[in-house]
């Protein structure tokens, strides 16, 4: 009797794990679309929060604006009530006032009201404006002492 060294034995084959590599990769494929998706419902959220931040400050600096206009200016404090001209001597302090009202609304968003009042010894100056995204009005109010 001869002897023969053993043989290797195959291992089996399996048939039925065929195609798995495949939905693996969709799965996959899915999963990463959706985390990008919510990336980008992310970002736009973002960029929206953003502009009406940029807003909400360039209604603050319009408004520190007049109020500061005002406080130098407070013999004519009058001049620079809007709509209309309280008590004014001064026909350049009233055409800071409606040079001032044409730039907020120009600077703001949607449909702009810009309002100042004197009484009191207190200039209060209000601006109004429609979110650019939102549609959601917004205001800005900002009062001084303006008495001499």
């Amino acid at each position: 009797m001869t002897w023969h060294p053993p043989t290797p034995t195959r291992a089996p084959r399996r048939r039925h794990a065929r195609g798995m590599g495949l939905i693996d990769a969709l799965i996959a494929l899915a999963l990463l679309a959706f985390g990008l998706l919510g990336m980008t419902r992310m970002q736009t959220s973002l960029v929206r929060q953003t502009t009406e931040s940029q807003t909400r400050l360039t209604a603050a600096q319009l408004g520190d604006e007049l109020l500061s206009t005002v406080l130098v200016d407070v013999g004519n404090a009058g001049c620079y009530t809007l709509p209309d001209a309280g008590d004014c001597a001064s026909v350049a302090a009233r055409e800071r006032a409606e040079d001032w009202e044409t730039r907020v609304a120009g600077a703001l968003p949607g449909d702009v009201e810009a309002t100042s009042a004197l009484a009191d010894g207190q200039f209060t100056v209000t601006i109004t404006w429609t979110g650019k995204d939102s549609g959601d009005t917004r205001t800005l109010e900002a009062t001084t002492d303006v008495r001499e």
